[in-house]
C-alpha cells in the first residue's frame, strides 16, 4: 500500500504491462496471428503484437465474431464445421487461412492457393457526384440508375470477393463461386486497413488488395466486411472509413460494378445476450452503409433478405455458433447473388 501511494505511475505503468502482455498471449494465434512473425522475441517485449495492431486499427476484441469459432471445431458433420479455413484445417495461424481462389479450388493441406496477379463523410449525404462514383463506368450513362435483376453462375467469372470469415466460409462451401470468382478473404479482416495489408499470398511473398488490383481488373466487387468491428467507433465513423476503402477501390477499378453487401445479423439469442453483437447494432451500420450507394457503380445488398426470420434474426437453424452460417447455409446466400446482378446495356 505504501508502495501505490509513493509510486502510482509506476505501479499504472507494471499493471498496463501486465494486461498488454497477457492480451498478446492470449490472442497471438487469432487476432495478432499476422503479426507474430514481425516481432522477435529476443528483441522486442511480446506485447508489441498489440501495438501493431493498433496501427491498422486491430483491437483485442476485434475478431470476437471469429473467436465463436474456437469451439465448433470439435463439431461434427459437414454443416457444423468451421467456415474459418485456420481452425477447419487444425491451424492456429490467422495468416494462414487467407483464402485466394480464382477458378481453382485450395488443397485440403494448404487453404491459401496462390493468387493470379494479372474522404467520403456519410452524415445524410448520397454518395452520387462525390469521389466515389464520380467516376463513370465504362458502358454506363453518368446518370442512369440500374436495378437488380437476375443473372446465371458465369456472371461471376470476373468477380472479386473481399471479406472476413464469412467469406472465407462462402469460397469454402459454394463450389459454383469457388470455381469462377476470386476470393481476397482472410479470418478477422476488418475494414480497417484492409486495402494495405500484406495478406495475399503470391509465390513465397505476400501482397496487399491495393497492390493485386493495381495489377488486375475486375468487373464487379463484391464487399462484406464489419462483424469484427461492431464494437469499434461508430456506425458512421465505420461507413466513414468504408466509403474511402471504396473511394480507393474506386480509383484502380474505374470500370468494375461494386457491391457492398450489409452485415449479415446475427440470432436472437445471440443479440439478446451480448453487448456488441446485437442487430440493432448491426442495422445501425447498414443504414449507414447503404447511404454509400448510388445504384449507378456503387450497390447496396439487404443480405439480411436471405437469411433472416420474420422477426428479423438470422435463422438459428442456418447457423451452429449464432453468427457463422452452417456449410449448407451458404446456398441461400448464393442464391441471393444469382437474384440481385446488376447488367449493363
Amino acid at each position: 500500500m505504501k508502495l501505490l501511494k509513493t509510486c502510482p505511475i509506476l505501479i499504472g505503468i507494471v499493471v498496463v504491462t501486465i494486461a498488454l502482455t497477457a492480451a498478446s498471449y492470449a490472442l497471438e494465434d487469432t487476432t495478432y496471428a499476422e503479426y507474430k512473425d514481425e516481432v522477435d522475441p529476443a528483441n522486442l517485449p511480446h506485447f508489441v503484437l498489440v501495438f501493431k495492431g493498433l496501427t491498422d486499427g486491430i483491437y483485442p476484441w476485434s475478431n470476437l465474431g471469429d473467436q465463436y469459432l474456437a469451439d465448433a471445431g470439435n463439431m461434427d458433420g459437414a454443416d457444423n464445421q468451421n467456415p474459418d479455413g485456420a481452425s477447419a484445417l487444425g491451424s492456429g495461424d490467422g495468416a494462414d487461412a487467407t483464402q485466394i481462389v480464382d477458378g481453382e479450388s485450395a488443397t485440403a493441406g494448404d487453404k491459401t492457393a496462390m493468387i493470379d496477379i494479372s474522404g467520403n463523410s456519410i452524415s445524410g449525404n448520397s454518395i452520387s457526384g462525390n469521389s466515389i462514383s464520380g467516376n463513370s463506368v465504362s458502358g454506363n450513362d453518368a446518370d442512369r440508375t440500374y436495378e437488380f435483376q437476375p443473372v446465371d453462375e458465369d456472371y461471376f467469372t470476373d468477380a472479386l470477393f473481399i471479406g472476413d470469415s464469412r467469406t472465407v466460409g462462402l469460397s469454402e462451401y459454394c463450389e459454383p463461386l469457388d470455381s469462377r470468382a476470386t476470393f481476397y478473404a482472410k479470418v478477422s479482416l476488418t475494414i480497417y486497413g484492409v486495402m494495405d495489408k500484406d495478406f495475399i499470398k503470391d509465390g513465397e511473398s505476400k501482397t496487399s488488395i491495393a497492390k493485386a488490383l493495381s495489377e488486375r481488373q475486375f468487373g464487379k466487387i463484391y464487399i462484406m466486411l464489419g462483424l469484427n468491428e461492431i464494437g469499434t467507433g461508430t456506425p458512421e465513423s465505420f461507413a466513414e472509413e468504408y466509403g474511402k476503402v471504396i473511394a480507393r477501390i474506386r480509383e484502380l477499378q474505374p470500370d468494375a460494378i461494386i457491391y457492398i453487401q450489409g452485415i449479415m445479423h446475427v440470432t436472437a439469442n445471440k443479440s439478446d445476450h451480448d453487448k456488441y453483437f446485437t442487430n440493432d447494432n448491426i442495422n445501425k451500420r447498414n443504414e449507414a452503409l447503404s447511404l454509400l450507394a448510388d445504384n449507378k457503380t456503387v450497390f447496396y445488398m439487404d443480405m439480411n433478405e436471405a437469411v433472416d426470420d420474420e422477426n428479423g434474426n438470422l435463422l438459428k437453424e442456418l447457423s451452429f455458433d449464432d453468427v457463422h452460417l452452417k456449410a449448407s447455409s451458404y446456398e441461400r446466400w448464393y442464391q441471393f447473388l444469382l437474384g440481385h446482378g446488376i447488367v449493363r446495356d
